[in-house]
């Protein structure tokens, strides 16, 4: 039905792109058209601009069909310049339609319509401002030997991102914005997420709109029990989601890499030169990554796992989270930008970007706590 819904609107808009061709054809003028008798006055006969005016005219109606037209082929291919492409025409045609309301008075009706979406498309693409760093700076890193023992893709990984030796991360409160899709409309977001070093976290997410709180999302994984306080309301005491925050868990530590290493519940299996699998504990069992490292860089690429989307979920589903950019935070080099897809999706419904992450500093009560 939305599918219907979307092609009908895209339709709508390219008739009306096609409409304002009638005003060129009948000012420029190229030809009689009956609903639009040429003439040389604006306004309800109140301004005369002449001939070499109406022809400016002509092109203005001209202008707002090429616009309406092609911004609507930019949504239907995907483009990302659509909007900015569709704005302008939608305010053009409705300056033209305006400028000519005796005859044009429906097509001013429909561009004023038309500005509402786009008006929430542009509160859509705003950022938010970040949020303010966390009070306690980061306290000082203890280190400690690399393993030899390690899978040769994995060895190279922290080689690369720390050296020799490890600096030892016990706490982790990671700031950052991006976008978040929830039900079916990205968001623009901002979010922290406090983690205790593969034992809990806590997630404090803000979908916004023109920079703005809209919806709040607060959820946690603590004491081995996930409790997720959503728009839509609170979920908790739910064994699947239990491991699919495990899961998140172990997923969001590549942010604290040491953890890896340093929790003796954790391993590395080898598979090949460029990927190995990653065991981390759940309850009294075990679940597992598989983890995929870029073979020219040696940083990790992609993670995946199994995972349950929903309490109800029959399966698991592949979750996988990528790695696009990767900085240097307080000496130790971690992704910068990062994507959460689910595979059934095909696209991300998470994109983070770091904006700055504390370590090591006290989260005792503030992983317990609610809102930034």
């Amino acid at each position: 039905m939305l599918r219907i819904a979307y092609f009908v609107t895209i339709g709508i808009v390219v008739i009306h792109g096609l409409i304002h061709l009638m005003g060129f054809v009948a000012y420029w003028p190229l030809g009689e058209i009956a609903e639009l008798p040429y003439k040389t006055t604006l306004l309800g006969n109140r301004w005369d601009v002449g001939a070499a005016g109406m022809r400016l005219f002509s092109v203005l109606w001209l202008a707002a069909a090429v616009g309406l037209v092609v911004a609507s082929v930019g949504v239907m291919t995907g483009q990302t310049w659509w909007f900015y492409v569709m704005w302008p025409a939608v305010l053009l045609s409705l300056l033209v339609c305006v400028l000519d309301w005796s005859n044009a008075f429906r097509g001013a009706l429909l561009s004023l319509v038309m500005l509402v979406p786009l008006l929430l498309v542009a509160g859509l693409r705003m950022q938010p401002r970040p949020f303010s760093a966390y009070p306690q700076p980061t306290q000082p890193l203890s280190t400690t030997a690399l393993p030899a023992d390690l899978p040769a893709p994995v060895a190279r990984y922290y080689q690369t991102m720390m050296g020799d030796k490890v600096s030892v991360v016990e706490t982790a409160v990671i700031t950052g914005r991006g976008t978040l899709r929830f039900m079916g409309i990205t968001f623009p977001a901002r979010l922290r997420f406090t983690h205790d070093a593969g034992q809990g976290y806590r997630h404090y997410i803000e979908a916004t709109i023109f920079g703005y709180p809209l919806m709040k999302i607060n959820e946690r994984y603590l004491d081995g029990q996930a409790r997720m306080k959503l728009p839509v309301g609170v979920i908790e005491n739910e064994p699947k989601v239990d491991m699919a925050a495990n899961l998140g868990l172990w997923g969001e530590s590549i942010w604290l890499p040491s953890i890896y290493l340093t929790d003796p519940r954790a391993r590395w299996q080898a598979i090949d030169e460029t990927s190995a699998r990653l065991i981390v504990p759940f309850e009294m069992s075990e679940d597992a990554f598989t983890v995929f490292f870029d073979p020219e860089t040696g940083l990790i690429k992609r993670m995946e796992a199994l995972r349950y989307r929903e309490a109800a979920d029959a399966e698991k589903i592949l979750w996988q989270l990528d790695i696009l950019a990767w900085d240097e935070y307080q000496g130790i080099l971690i992704p910068s930008r990062s994507t959460v897809t689910w595979a059934d999706e095909g696209s991300p419904w998470l994109v983070i970007e770091l904006d700055d992450i504390t370590y090591n500093a006290d989260v005792k009560e503030y992983i317990r706590a609610e809102g930034p």
